[in-house]
């Protein structure tokens, strides 16, 4: 969290256009920490976005020159899939199953989404659904080099577009000047808007989960801007 907060006030938001988050891993079978006393997924696949978000978001765009649209936030994960975390548990204390904390990772980065969304408006927000794709993403879950892990990889390739094509399907929509009044809209591997997940459209319950999230991430002392 801390080296999350570090990179974002590093990062020199005044002059960027688009800004894409793709960090993220799968949960390994048993419960892992940070040094931070934060488990590991929540830290790598949402707390530390949400951290960086906090340090860039105010400041994203100011000093761009004659720009023809706000900034542009992605955040990829898995929005639209119905998902919507366990409230009182995001730091998996009380249960820890890996498909279980990696469900509330996804759910916190569609409701970061629709956050940004909301409390930022010099910037617009995004979220990407790519379904599944060829990576090493699944490695802390499968075991780094496994038979299963290299075989899962191989299917997963075989069914599914490689990371390079999704980009390529992707690029157009990333700088469409069509984006800035639709901030919020979650979108397919194709492109294609998808419905939020129902319950999320809740604005408190949004709210809720983004509070209880920002008192995780106060453990590590670290401040995020309200």
């Amino acid at each position: 969290m801390r080296e999350a907060e570090r990179v974002g006030e590093a990062l020199p938001a005044e002059i960027l256009d688009i800004v894409i988050f793709t960090t993220g891993i799968i949960p390994a079978p048993r419960r892992e920490e940070t040094t931070e006393g934060i488990e590991r997924d929540m830290v790598v696949s949402y707390l530390s976005r949400l951290v960086v978000l906090r340090a860039i978001a105010p400041r994203l765009g100011q000093d761009r020159r004659e720009a023809q649209m706000k900034p542009c936030v992605f955040i990829m994960g898995f929005p639209g899939s119905g998902q919507v975390g366990t409230l009182d548990d995001l730091n998996a204390e009380k249960y820890y199953g890996a498909i279980h904390v990696y469900m509330n990772t996804v759910a916190g980065n569609e409701m970061l989404v629709l956050d940004v969304a909301i409390r930022y408006p010099n910037a617009t927000s995004f979220g990407l659904n790519p379904g599944l794709i060829k990576t090493n993403i699944r490695k802390t879950f499968l075991g780094v080099d496994t038979l299963k892990s290299r075989f899962t990889e191989w299917i997963i390739g075989l069914l599914n577009p490689s990371a390079e094509t999704y980009a390529e399907r992707l690029r157009p929509l990333l700088v469409s000047p069509d984006l800035e009044l639709h901030s919020g809209a979650l979108f397919d591997r194709k492109g294609s808007v998808i419905l939020p997940s129902p319950k999320l459209t809740d604005r408190s319950y949004v709210k809720g989960f983004i509070a209880a999230s920002e008192k995780l991430v106060s453990r590590a002392k670290v401040c995020v801007s309200l």
